[in-house]
Order: structure tokens, then sequence, then C-alpha cells
């Protein structure tokens, strides 16, 4: 009987080989190695302790970041500014002013009152322009002014003296001299040059200032000024400088400038008197922390004097001018009109 069932179990395992020969897999592909594959095949397949990764997930996987941190925008302050709405002296003291004989009196005054322009540096000279202020420094007939000691091209103000700001007054010397043409294409020239040496910094251009009626003539009268001055906000306006219409501020009704503010009007009829300076002064302060304003600053100096020459109440010249005609006529040399205020 035990014989009978071993012969059972042998035919049973024969059996079950050849089904598995008829459908054309052996059980064992490779007699090397009691394995499923070959050794070549081997090196290509995978085991079954390591299973590859699919392909996209090989890269390595980024860790979120935080977002980038955020300066906090630093708010636009305005100047400071006092009761009247103007700004402090101070703002002006990383300011230089480029201008003619009249700048040269502002200078004066702002030199002995801290309080109407800051530590404002002035680059000006007498019978300075546009033009002029572009001669060749060793041209011997130059105008140039002199910043501490040492002749200058006003092209450099603000690079010699590290001025942010640049207020410029000039074309009184140009239009008389070269006409309005020639004036324009000089400011053009004059800008470019002071930006090459400065490119940072913010311009401001004042309006040529009027004259008394009694000094306009065919060399120079107020509406060569007006038309050169509507030009020249133009010219601003195109070119995003900062425009300041001065000349408003000087006129009388007429449009002329003011008797009782100018202080030559037996010579040339346009400059300033220290009182029309201080009122100059006071609407720059104003001005330009109202750009788009014409409002009068509140604090503006009336001058003493409707008319510097009226002796009727027994001034004299230098009496009723104390500064800067206060000495005798010797300390200012022969200069014509002067001999009759002798003291």
């Amino acid at each position: 009987m035990k014989r009978f069932t071993a012969l059972l179990f042998v035919a049973a395992l024969c059996a079950a080989l050849l089904c598995g020969c008829a459908e054309g897999e052996p059980v064992f592909k490779n007699a090397e190695v009691p394995g499923i594959f070959s050794s070549d095949e081997a090196a290509k397949a995978p085991t079954s302790a390591v299973v590859e990764p699919d392909a996209q997930a090989t890269e390595p996987t980024q860790a979120p970041t935080a977002p980038p941190v955020t300066q906090p925008t630093q708010p636009v302050t305005r100047p400071a500014t006092t009761a009247d709405g103007s700004v402090v002296a101070s703002w002006f003291d990383d300011a230089v002013f480029i201008g003619d004989s009249i700048t040269t009196t502002l200078d004066f005054l702002c030199a002995e009152d801290e309080n109407l322009l800051g530590n404002a540096q002035f680059v000006c000279a007498d019978s300075l322009g546009f033009n002029s202020a572009q001669w060749d420094l060793n041209d011997p007939n130059n105008v140039h002014p002199t910043y501490k000691g040492k002749k200058v091209l006003a092209e450099t103000a603000a690079k010699i003296t590290g001025a942010k700001k640049v207020f410029i007054l000039l074309g009184a010397n140009d239009l008389g001299t070269w006409g309005l043409d020639d004036t324009k294409t000089a400011v053009k020239s004059f800008t470019s040059k002071l930006f090459a040496n400065s490119p940072n910094i913010e311009l401001y251009f004042q309006s040529t200032t009027p004259m008394i009626t009694d000094k306009e003539s065919d060399y120079l009268d107020n509406a060569d000024i007006v038309e050169f001055d509507k030009w020249l906000k133009e010219y601003c306006d195109q070119n995003g400088y900062h425009y300041i219409d001065l000349y408003s501020q000087m006129a009388d009704p007429t449009g002329a400038l003011r008797i009782d503010y100018c202080d030559d009007p037996d010579y040339d009829g346009i400059h300033f008197t220290m009182d029309a300076c201080t009122v100059w002064a006071n609407y720059l302060k104003y001005i330009v922390a109202n750009p788009s304003g014409d409002k009068k600053p509140e604090n503006t100096v009336e001058p003493t004097y409707a008319d510097p020459y009226d002796d009727t109440n027994g001034d004299t010249y230098g009496d009723a001018y104390e500064e800067p005609y206060e000495d005798t006529y010797e300390d200012y040399g022969n200069y014509e009109g002067y001999e009759e205020y002798d003291n």
C-alpha cells in the first residue's frame, strides 16, 4: 500500500512538470543561479528589497521658503514749515545760488542773517549770464565768479559746494547782448554742463526779474524779459525742472519793477534793495513748500521808503539806505552819482 501511494505521488509530480513545459516557460531558466534571472539580467533588474522611485521623484523636493521680508515704505515727508506754510531757513543749507549782480545783493544780505536762507551758498558775479558763464577760465575778459578765492565755472557750483539744490537767476545780461534765440541756446548748453558735473541735483530756475519803466530801452525792456520767462517756464515743464515766478513778486501793476524795490533807479534800474531781497528770500521759502501756490507770504517786509530819492523828510541817500551806503564817498571810489552825497 505504501508503495502504491509513492507511485501516485511521483506520477502527480511528473504531470505537474509536463504542464509547465507545455506553457513554454521553464521553471528555472538558468541553472547557474538559483534565482529568477541570469547574472546579466540581474544587473539590470530591480531587487525586491529596493524599489526604484518614479523619475520625477528623483528630484529633491524644495523646502517651502518664506516670502521675502519687505522693508516698510518710507513715508513721504514734507519739509518742516513755519506757521505760514514756508520752509524753515535751514532747508536751504544744501542749496547753492548761481546768479549775476542781482543775486550778489541777496548773498550779502543772507551772509548777515541766517534766518533768511540758512547756510545757502552763492556762486555769482557781476555781468554773469548763461553765455558768459561758459567762457574759458583763461579768457582775459571772463566774468566768472570767485569761490574760496579762486575763479570757477558756474556750471561746477554744485560740485564744488556739495549742494543738492541749485537755484539759478540769470538772463538779463544775455537778452540785451545776444538776444532771445541765442539766450535760449545758452540756457540749454549751460544746463547740460551743470548736470554733467552734478547729475543728481534738484534744479530751480527763477524767472528773470523786471526793470523799472524809465530804464527800458531798445537794448532791453520788460517785454523781452517776459517773452524769455515764458519760454523758460515751458523749458522747465518739458524737462522736469522747477520754475519759480519771481517776476510777478517784484513787479508793480504795470509789470515793471516796483520803484520801491529798485536800488539803482538812476543807473540800470534792475537791481534790488535790501528790503526787496528780504521779500525775495521769504517768497522762496514759501514757494518751495507750495509749488502750485501763488500766495505771497504774510511776513513780507515792506520797504521803508516809497522812493529812495525822496528827500522831502530831509533824509539823504546815505541816511535812507544805511546798507550798503553808510560810509563816505571816498570809501566807494569815484562812482558817478556819489559826489553830492559826500559826508
